[in-house]
């Protein structure tokens, strides 16, 4: 192999090699915080001890029915937001608006920075 050859291929093995190292040592794409797909939510901007296990700010979020495995289909999803805790449906006088999830739809919710909680049954959150 003449030195001219041999220097092209080295220098294609180093920008191989430093793409590479680009390439695995590129910093990840952080995937967006998804919430669910059951439990009591506290809004951030409305702490209050003792009722929620997590904590979700406000915003925009798609609602999404929580997976099946076939043939199975879990059962239909839904949310609260609640204006006080409890946030269930065993205390109607607290909540503020109820949706579905559509299986085949999308669907949002907006969260408030007024609401004190988010209750999913059945449903996923991502920031829409």
């Amino acid at each position: 192999m003449s030195s001219s050859a041999f220097r092209a291929t080295s220098l294609a093995a180093l920008a191989a090699g430093a793409l590479l190292n680009a390439t695995l040592t590129a910093t990840p794409v952080a995937a967006a915080p998804a919430y669910g797909s059951n439990g009591v939510f506290g809004v951030t901007t409305q702490p209050r001890e003792g009722w929620a296990t997590t904590f979700i700010a406000p915003g925009r979020y798609r609602v999404d029915q929580s997976p099946s495995m076939q043939p199975y289909q879990s059962p239909p999803g839904f949310w609260l937001r609640c204006r006080e805790f409890p946030c269930a449906g065993t205390s109607p006088g607290n909540i503020i608006a109820t949706g579905a999830a559509v299986r085949n739809a999308p669907t949002f919710v907006d969260i408030l920075p007024s609401d004190v909680a988010v209750a999913l049954h059945n449903v996923t959150l991502t920031p829409a």
